[in-house]
């Protein structure tokens, strides 16, 4: 891309002198490869799901890249930042699909990644003046990038903001604690409205001294002398060993301070993140600086995600054990293959439907009017008014869903092809209650059959009698009881089901 591909008056923008100078100072920042800043870059990688992250200052020709991190290099998105830092103030740029951005279609040739599709790009400012970039990318498109991930990019981008002001004033001789501490109110806004604690530990006198986020993170108030014993007790019991731990051994080992741990006060999960700001003559510590930041979100979608992938394990170990069954038991009474696919893709798609249901509630249950509309509806091609459904609704569980799925599918075939459903007139049924039972509660589910085609008991059982007998074998003290009255098929099941199933579906 060229330089031309951007708006002449942005280039204006990105070349003011009070702007310039700004950048010029912080230009001589040593800061690349600066570990806070590699962090913030994989905490936004994180963060925004992406594979790309990297900070950037930004001026009229080119970018400077501070830090980056994910599966490649640092890339050349310069077109893409400064349009950014011309755009709207404080707002994203974001690119969900390049390939089809008029305004972006050479970032192939520019980053000389023929894969990257999504761009977003946050501002960067440092004192009141809009200097770099904070960007996320990956090679696949996306649908959406919305307002909360935006909103959780701006913060993130406003720390990169406060860090590199802080070490820009550092270098410029900022090494008094009270000067420390007006660098601190002066970027206390943008790290809360990041969601942010900052803090200055004075280490020989144990002061602790933070923004209002970093006491109202710990339970702390500041309007009371605080210390740093009074931090480490605001811990969680559990990890305030490990944590007090690491920060003795970063003071002896001269590392970064870095560790995950929960408030006492409200079992938020926290990052902490510090480092020796100061030293005495001798090279003792004696001024110590950090942040913590709120990672319950992440810690809580992270567990989540651990148990829906354990849940999902188990379902589809047993789906394919179902479907194994279903193709050997379909392929004992087929001959003709077109006769096979056609009856097994069936009973497939059964399961599909139900697996689709599962996966929208995140495998906590379906309800059983949506299972019901989805497993019989599609075969009522007169009329869907040939479809009656009577009951309250509610949640069933995976395995009561499934298996349910499969009768429900066998009934309604059969149904459509020899029963009710093969004529205009034909009715069916479905009605449903909730019994006390001996041991637990138990969901009964009547299907009748009317007005089809007079119906005579089979001489032999055939496939789908056995698959809708056998369908809810996974569920315990379940039952199933086929009947053949002359005005049409009924069919009895019957479940057990716990108090927790037994809810309206919402």
């Amino acid at each position: 891309m060229r330089s031309n591909d951007i708006p002449q008056g942005a280039l204006v923008f990105l070349a003011e002198p009070s702007r310039h100078d700004v950048l010029s100072t912080l230009k001589l920042l040593d800061v690349q490869g600066d570990r806070d800043l590699d962090n913030l870059a994989k905490l936004a990688l994180s963060m925004s799901g992406s594979q790309i992250a990297q900070i950037s200052l930004v001026d009229e020709r080119r970018s400077q890249i501070l830090s980056h991190a994910g599966e490649s290099g640092a890339l050349n998105i310069w077109v893409i930042e400064a349009s950014a830092l011309a755009g709207p103030e404080k707002n994203c740029l974001v690119v969900l699909n390049a390939g089809e951005d008029v305004r972006f279609a050479e970032i192939d040739a520019v980053a000389h990644t023929p894969n990257l599709r999504f761009v977003a790009v946050a501002p960067i400012y440092v004192s009141d003046m809009c200097v770099g970039t904070l960007s996320v990318m990956s090679n696949e498109p996306r649908t959406e990038f919305g307002q909360a991930d935006q909103s959780q990019l701006l913060q993130l981008a406003s720390l990169a903001a406060a860090l590199i002001e802080l070490k820009r004033d550092a270098r410029l001789g900022a090494n008094s604690i009270a000067t420390l501490h007006r660098d601190e109110d002066q970027g206390a806004m943008a790290l809360e409205v990041g969601n942010v604690g900052s803090w200055v530990w004075d280490l020989r006198t144990g002061k602790f001294t933070g923004n209002r986020m970093a006491y109202t993170m710990l339970g702390l108030s500041p309007d009371h002398p605080v210390n740093g014993e009074d931090v480490f007790r605001a811990m969680h019991p559990d990890d305030f060993p490990a944590m007090k731990s690491a920060f003795t051994r970063a003071l002896v080992q001269n590392q970064d301070y870095v560790g995950e741990f929960r408030a006492a006060s409200s079992g938020q999960w926290l990052l902490g993140r510090g480092r020796i700001f100061e030293r005495d003559a001798a090279g003792k510590p004696i001024v110590a600086v950090g942040v913590n930041i709120d990672i319950t979100e992440t810690k809580n979608a992270a567990e989540k995600t651990r148990l829906l992938l354990r849940e999902l394990n188990h379902r589809v170990k047993n789906t394919l054990a179902m479907l194994q069954s279903l193709a050997r038991q379909t392929l004992n009474r087929s001959s003709d293959p077109a006769e096979f696919m056609e009856a097994f893709s069936g009973r497939l798609r059964a399961i599909s439907e139900a697996h689709t249901l599962l996966s929208d509630r995140e495998w906590s249950g379906i309800s059983l009017i949506d299972l019901i509309a989805r497993q019989v509806e599609p075969y009522a091609i007169h009329d869907p008014k040939q479809i009656e459904l009577t009951g309250e609704d509610m949640v069933l569980p995976p395995d009561h869903a499934l298996g349910l799925g499969i009768a429900l599918h066998e009934l309604a075939t059969n149904a459509a092809r020899h029963g009710a459903l093969s004529v205009a007139g034909g009715r069916v049924r479905v009605s449903w209650q909730v019994e006390a039972g001996l041991n637990a509660s138990r969901v009964v589910i009547h299907w009748i059959e009317a007005n089809g085609p007079k119906v005579l008991p089979p001489d032999a059982r055939g496939l789908g009698e056995r698959l809708i007998e056998r369908s809810l074998d996974k569920v315990l003290s379940s039952s199933v009881r086929l009947s053949y009255p002359e005005t049409g098929l009924e069919a009895l099941i019957s479940m057990p089901i716990g108090d927790t199933s037994n809810t309206v579906a919402r």
